[in-house]
């Protein structure tokens, strides 16, 4: 392509001087602005492509780095930290059956009480309330009066009502257990 240009360069001025028209002057003109197209600075692309190529090498090496490194700390949650969560969640499902027996738990002892609520409502409504309790107490004096309570008292049951220690053990209620059996021992 520079031969090209250096050609049209070195057009005779005879012939330039001959052919003057318009036509000529354009072609000769048109020819120099497409040589100059075609004039390419090797050495500027190479040097801005060899500089991509090495940004771009540089950015895949940090990025397999950064992969190698999501792979070690993916093995460190999967062989150190995994067991652990696996272990903790265990002993939660040990918490989560005491807090279930912890809730029956609780509804037994709200039905005791709302039968021990109703029973107290019939020990009321049989001896009266607070008043009939003083008009009991006075009627320690009479015997004729405590007789006929008596024989209402003679009728009630207890209703049957949880342990405690059946659902609970503490400390205390463990060294009351343990206690009879030493007593036994020593005998």
């Amino acid at each position: 392509m520079k031969m090209e240009v250096e050609n049209v360069e070195k057009l005779n001025p005879e012939e330039t001087e001959e052919n003057n028209d318009p036509s000529s002057k354009l072609v000769e003109d048109l020819a120099i602005e497409y040589s100059q197209y075609m004039k390419i600075d090797t050495e500027a692309e190479y040097g801005k492509f060899f500089t991509t190529v090495e940004e771009m090498l540089t950015k895949l090496e940090e990025f397999g780095q950064l992969v190698e490194l999501v792979r070690s700390d993916t093995a460190i949650c999967m062989n150190d930290a995994m067991p652990l969560i696996q272990n903790k969640c265990n002993e939660m499902h040990t918490v989560f059956d005491k807090i279930d027996n912890l809730e029956k738990f609780v509804l037994l002892v709200k039905d005791n009480v709302s039968v021990m609520e109703t029973e107290l409502v019939k020990a009321e409504d049989q001896m009266g309330s607070f008043s009939g309790l003083k008009k009991m107490l006075s009627s320690f004096v009479s015997p004729k009066k405590t007789q006929t309570k008596v024989t209402k008292q003679a009728d009630y049951e207890v209703p049957n009502i949880f342990k405690t220690e059946d659902y609970l053990q503490t400390k205390h209620s463990k060294d009351i257990k343990e206690e009879p059996n030493k007593d036994n021992e020593q005998k």
